[in-house]
């Protein structure tokens, strides 16, 4: 029986190929073999690059979205989520792509995609769930405390794309409190925030039990510094300071905080050494928190070549990393631990590190006095334009107690 040829059927692709072959070699670039396209072939046949969804635990003090069912929050005014953040491929280092004429695409955009509320119980079962079901040197937690002037897709946005671009791959927990999300709202977000320390000092202790938990590190930018001070105050007043033993990393990034506050906040603190600070002398919108708050220097604004400065940060006992903005294009120089890629990095490196041996560290000795422009202001001279009322406020006595009413006999 004579032999019968079947005709050989291209399928698209290896139209595609046969095609390329022939005209590179029509040019010349190919020897006498065609092994020179095997990398074209693969290149044709990989599949496209795709969104990335990394879901976020969320405890919020805003009010509740719409939809959700649940009812009151908890004693400590917090609301419980599960939210899934999707970020698309090819994102630059630093970058949160959102849209600006077209509407969002997962491709090319920042995306919230599912949202679902949770109860407290629901929420801490989910979380010890999530660590549970990751390998054993991937079980810390990133907390992330969001600043002024910042609305919940802003914060949900930016803890995942730290996380992504400082290789963080434990558990993402985001901690949002009601900011008002005007410039004009200073003095209100100020307030907001301080109400929020008890639902945050909570989460934090609730993490601190849960089964299998590794490490907790805590990046807080802005007024969110100021919030998870306090908490941390708290807690260590409530003899919890260490989360159970689990405290890792506190990195504070811009903290828009007195100094003086802030070192009254680090009495409290046992292991100061835990404590970052990222700072950055230019920073424009702590320029301005200053100026509201009678020219108040701001820990976020330190400036390491100034002398005073540099005492007062060695006395705290933290360590200081210096943020510069040169090269960069934000013009309010207050996001740059997130968006300039160098920095972001380094934060990645610090919650990524295996922990300090505590013991090892050297002992923080007494702290000398503040230099005259950085103490309260009852102790400093009056600046030009400062009422007396500004500086005397807290050097009132406390009024004593009222005498007993004479009796009756």
């Amino acid at each position: 029986m004579p032999l019968q040829f079947q005709p050989l059927r291209y399928t698209p692709v290896l139209r595609l190929a046969a095609l390329a072959a022939a005209a590179l070699a029509l040019g010349g670039c190919l020897g006498p073999s065609l092994s020179g396209i095997t990398g074209s072939v693969s290149a044709l046949t990989a599949p496209a690059a795709q969104p990335v969804a990394t879901p976020v635990f969320v405890t919020s003090t805003r009010p509740a979205f719409v939809g959700d069912r649940l009812g009151a929050p908890s004693a400590e005014r917090a609301r419980f989520y599960r939210q899934v953040v999707s970020m698309p491929p090819g994102r630059a280092t630093g970058s949160i792509p959102r849209p600006q004429i077209t509407s969002e695409n997962p491709r090319r955009h920042a995306v919230l995609t599912d949202r679902e509320a949770l109860t407290p119980d629901a929420f801490r079962r989910e979380v010890a769930q999530t660590i549970a079901g990751k390998p054993f040197d991937q079980r810390d937690v990133l907390v992330y405390v969001h600043g002024f002037n910042t609305d919940y897709d802003e914060a949900a946005f930016r803890i995942v794309q730290v996380a992504a671009d400082g290789g963080f791959r434990g558990t993402q927990v985001l901690f949002t409190w009601p900011s008002y999300r005007r410039v004009l709202a200073y003095s209100g977000d100020r307030e907001v925030a301080t109400a929020s320390r008890d639902a945050l000092e909570k989460l934090l202790s609730d993490l601190g039990r849960t089964p299998g938990v590794g490490r907790i590190h805590i990046l807080a930018h802005s007024m969110g510094a100021f919030l998870t001070m306090e908490a941390l105050r708290q807690a260590s007043i409530a003899g919890n300071g260490e989360l159970g033993g689990r405290l890792g990393e506190v990195i504070l990034a811009a903290p828009d905080l007195d100094v003086e506050v802030f070192r009254q906040q680090m009495a409290r603190i046992s292991r100061p050494s835990r404590v970052s600070l990222f700072v950055q002398a230019d920073d424009r919108a702590l320029a301005a928190s200053s100026t509201v708050a009678w020219d108040r220097q701001r820990v976020g604004a330190l400036d390491v070549r100034n002398p005073q400065h540099r005492q007062v940060i060695s006395s705290l006992g933290v360590r200081v990393f210096t943020m510069s903005a040169t090269g960069w294009t934000d013009l309010v120089r207050h996001g740059t631990f997130a968006e300039a890629p160098e920095i972001v990095r380094l934060i990645g490196g610090k919650i990524s590190q295996p922990p300090v041996i505590e013991d090892s560290l050297p002992q923080v000795a007494e702290a000398p006095p503040l230099p005259s422009e950085l103490r309260a202001p009852q102790e400093q001279a009056p600046m030009a334009g400062q009422p007396d009322s500004a500086r005397s406020v807290t050097s009132e006595p406390l009024p004593g107690a009222a005498p007993p009413a004479p009796s009756a006999d």
